[in-house]
């Protein structure tokens, strides 16, 4: 009931090594704290809230590794205790491959787990499981892995564009899915008067930095961007990668996160 897709998190506050915006993308460790939106009806829903640590480190010589938790503490109408702890790794590397580990731990039972690699070529991706079973397959051949689609929606607000589309691929879900997804993007703006009690960008010197709104909507795979969506992102996006004022849009339920937590790491000097 409460499963939450963590591919919307692991967008948050990522780069990419094949589509670099104009600004270096930040090294960062950051902290969302997550609470239900409170302007949506959601009668299933007793009480729920959350939290998001993301660690972004890397270079776009070395390549990048991301590793994400989300975790939800929430109730349903019956007053059940559901506790869903979501922790993803991903490795990007410069050649266009990708590594990833993601698992779902719900009420401390494995629910979900996807372990593999994907290598990318003239005909497309080609992926190898490893968990939750060995098996090989191809992804859809124009697929972008999760950095690439926050610098494509990055390449298309510097660009001006106010509307992006792409198909993704996160190996999550169990690792057999991509999905395609459109973004949505607002007037850019440096002003820094819009941080709010989002203190920390700014206590990071990134307030003033160009940044934008975006909305990613996500489609299930083979339905097309003409059906229903099955859930969607909303946020502040800054030129170096970075997410703040988020909104997890899951139909039925959303929820709301506060930057609460920006620590910047070092970045990594290409040689």
């Amino acid at each position: 009931m409460f499963k939450l897709p963590l591919s919307l998190i692991c967008l948050v506050l990522l780069g990419a090594p094949s589509a670099q915006s104009a600004m270096p993308l930040a090294n960062y460790r950051a902290v969302h704290d997550l609470i239900l939106d409170p302007t949506v009806d959601a009668p299933d829903i007793g009480t729920m809230t959350g939290r998001v640590v993301t660690e972004f480190k890397g270079s776009a010589c070395s390549g990048y590794t991301t590793i994400t938790r989300f975790v939800t503490d929430a109730t349903d109408a019956d007053d059940q205790r559901h506790v869903i702890d979501s922790r993803s790794v991903t490795v990007e590397k410069p050649d266009g491959s990708l590594s990833f580990d993601n698992q779902t731990i719900d009420n401390g039972d494995n629910s979900d787990i996807a372990v593999g690699d994907v290598r990318r070529d003239n005909d497309g991706l080609h992926v190898k499981l490893k968990k939750p079973e060995r098996t090989s397959f191809d992804a859809a051949r124009d697929a972008l892995f999760p950095t690439e689609q926050v610098a494509r929606t990055i390449a298309a607000a510097e660009a001006g564009e106010r509307f992006a589309s792409f198909v993704t691929y996160d190996g999550l879900d169990g690792g057999k899915t991509s999905a395609p997804a459109t973004a949505v993007i607002g007037e850019a703006t440096t002003d820094p008067s819009d941080v709010g009690d989002e203190a920390p960008i700014a206590d990071a010197g990134f307030a003033t930095l160009k940044h934008w709104p975006i909305k990613i909507t996500y489609f299930d795979e083979g339905n097309g961007v003409d059906q229903a969506p099955t859930y969607a992102m909303s946020a502040l996006l800054y030129e170096n990668g970075i997410m703040r004022r988020l909104r997890l849009d899951y139909g039925r339920f959303a929820l709301v996160g506060k930057l609460v937590r920006l620590d910047t790491l070092p970045t990594p000097a290409c040689p």
